[in-house]
């Protein structure tokens, strides 16, 4: 096996990769990334996005992963392999990528799993991880009653960032590494500006409010002609227990069927019991695993 700096690939091999990838997606997760897969291939050809390929002895493509550095956090935005070693190669080459200049403050990686043998290559090298399952519930147009909850509107971003910090309290480290407000309102920024999650469906997107304050979000993508994703499904401490969780889900999934949708997903976390009871409830069924794991380097 041969590892090699992806920036000097045969783009014909890159493509291989990607439409391998692609029909992984699309076949098991009902997710069409092509967007995602064009927006890489761009970067890897215009700045040097960095990224590795594993070749074997034939000479043919056995995994890949690339990486992005995004402030003090590095982000390993893909690994794919097809055994543990190859996986272990590759983590290890993306973490010589991320610490060839000085260390950043934390490596992050929420991936499926993909990869043969991923978590134990990051538990070895000292991530801390934890798995979140991806749920998938088939849906169709009803008639079911409405909820009182508005749409998306983009002055929307900075309450809606507050109520996930508030939300998720210490359980947000992946998303919000301290927990500060302005590192929530730039992951809610990715979430609405970028595809790397989907495409914003605002009018399927469900916002209750109260003043000048969000109480409860449930914030809708397009991930394939006929899937919408629940990116974040998220009620303030304050007003638990009220069932609201439940009737949000159950409205984006009438207004998602209502244009055209025909599934449901999204992503809780394994330790998240609640939520997960909760969507079993629902009808939501497990459809694929993924991995968030983080390294902290510690400051000299």
């Amino acid at each position: 096996m041969i590892v090699r700096d992806w920036r000097d690939a045969d783009p014909a091999d890159t493509q291989w990769l990607y439409a391998r990838e692609q029909d992984y997606w699309v076949r098991e997760l009902a997710w069409d990334a092509s967007s995602a897969w064009r927006e890489i291939e761009q970067a890897r050809l215009t700045w040097g996005l960095p990224g590795r390929i594993a070749f074997d002895e034939q000479q043919t493509p056995c995994g890949w992963c690339y990486c992005m550095p995004d402030g003090e956090t590095f982000h390993l935005g893909g690994i794919v392999s097809d055994t543990p070693r190859v996986t272990a190669a590759l983590v290890d080459a993306s973490l010589s990528i991320a610490t060839a200049a000085a260390k950043p403050a934390r490596v992050s990686s929420f991936v499926p799993m993909r990869a043969e043998g991923l978590e134990e290559a990051l538990v070895e090298r000292g991530f801390v991880c934890e798995r979140y399952h991806y749920l998938a519930r088939p849906i169709a147009p009803s008639a079911g009653g409405a909820i009182d909850a508005g749409a998306w509107q983009e002055e929307l971003l900075i309450p809606a960032a507050v109520l996930l910090q508030a939300a998720y309290g210490q359980g947000g480290r992946h998303f919000a590494p301290r927990g500060l407000q302005v590192e929530w309102e730039h992951y809610v920024r990715g979430l609405v500006e970028r595809p790397g999650c989907g495409v914003l469906e605002p009018a399927i997107t469900r916002v209750i409010r109260s003043a000048d304050t969000m109480d409860a979000l449930v914030l809708a993508t397009r991930i394939a002609p006929g899937t919408v994703h629940l990116a974040q499904v998220a009620v303030h401490p304050s007003r638990r227990r009220e069932g609201i969780a439940r009737r949000l889900v159950d409205e984006a999934c009438r207004l998602a069927a209502a244009r055209g949708a025909r599934l449901v997903t999204l992503l809780v976390g394994e330790k998240n019991a609640a939520a997960r009871a909760l969507y079993e409830q629902m009808g939501f069924a497990p459809r694929a695993t993924f991995v968030a794991g983080t390294l902290t380097y510690s400051k000299t």
